[in-house]
């Protein structure tokens, strides 16, 4: 479903968290300045968000990997819900003639105070619902009313035998408050390449929740972006499109998959928002873009 079959229907979104994780390791640090900031499900109402992430198929000259994770700095398991029903086209290790979902797994490392989303299988298939080459991975999150894109850290591909390889991937966040009746989406995207010389090699589509202006609809919400990663990432491209509902069943403030979040992150690819530049392209630009190289934070 598209962005204006889906304004037609109203449907809300959720963020999708992408991630991974394995026994054959990944970073040993997170740094310090990325920060949990947790609300009390209690006082907020922030709604969740969705977001995914689209990487080139990893076997044409290698090994398959066997997992594909994400680490986020602090504990972030109560805002994912343990079997999510996600399918093929939100697991790339998710057989396409499968009729059951297959969810990714969460765990916990209290030593490192890092939480792991881990999406694995013994085969990567090629799942973009555009049919162009490379994989992609979506999931629904934060149902504790607090922001987990701007906790991502790092990204990898893990093997069984081998060290794990990092790619790219980027921390978003927005200062916003616990609770409104105003709330809308909007939906940034980014894409990038750790060579200069390079096409994309990361895309990502998020779905994020902020508060407008009084009497101000059509103002961004000013993001900031951040690499927690090893490697510079340099941005080719990135969009925002603003003003999007929020769901309308109350069921999705304390669960990220409920039916309305999960048609929201079905469209959260290219079929439902071309890329900037593309034929029916729903993005502007940014008021507030990343820099056209995110250096890594330490």
């Amino acid at each position: 479903m598209g962005i204006f079959a889906r304004s037609v229907f109203a449907l809300t979104s959720v963020v999708a968290v992408l991630a991974g994780c394995n026994s054959s390791g990944t970073a040993s640090s997170i740094p310090s300045s990325v920060a949990a900031s947790r609300v009390s499900p209690d006082t907020g109402n922030r709604p969740p968000e969705v977001f995914n992430q689209v990487l080139p198929y990893p076997c044409y000259s290698s090994p398959c990997p066997t997992d594909f994770e994400v680490v986020f700095k602090g504990n972030v398991t109560g805002d994912i819900p343990p079997n999510e029903p996600i399918n093929v086209h939100e697991n790339a290790f998710c057989p396409p003639s499968g009729s059951t979902p297959c969810s990714p797994t969460a765990t916990y490392n209290p030593t490192a105070n890092t939480t792991t989303l881990e999406y694995s299988g013994p085969t990567l298939y090629h799942n973009r619902v555009s049919g162009k080459p490379g994989v992609h991975f979506g999931v629904g999150a934060a149902s504790n009313f607090g922001s987990i894109k701007s906790l991502e850290a790092s990204s990898y591909w893990t093997y069984p035998s081998s060290p794990a390889i990092q790619v790219p991937i980027v921390s978003i966040n927005s200062k916003q408050p616990a609770k409104s009746k105003k709330w809308q989406y909007a939906v940034v995207y980014v894409a990038g390449t750790t060579t200069k010389s390079g096409g994309d090699e990361y895309q990502t589509w998020n779905e994020i929740a902020y508060v407008p202006k009084a009497n101000d609809t059509g103002t961004q919400p000013r993001f900031t972006f951040a690499n927690y990663g090893s490697q510079p990432i340099y941005v080719t491209s990135a969009g925002i499109v603003v003003g999007l509902p929020v769901p309308k069943d109350k069921l999705c403030l304390k669960n990220p998959t409920c039916p309305e979040d999960l048609k929201m992150l079905a469209d959260l690819q290219e079929n439902g928002f071309p890329p900037p530049g593309s034929s029916g392209s729903p993005f502007i630009k940014l008021q507030f873009p990343p820099p056209s190289v995110l250096k890594p934070q330490q």
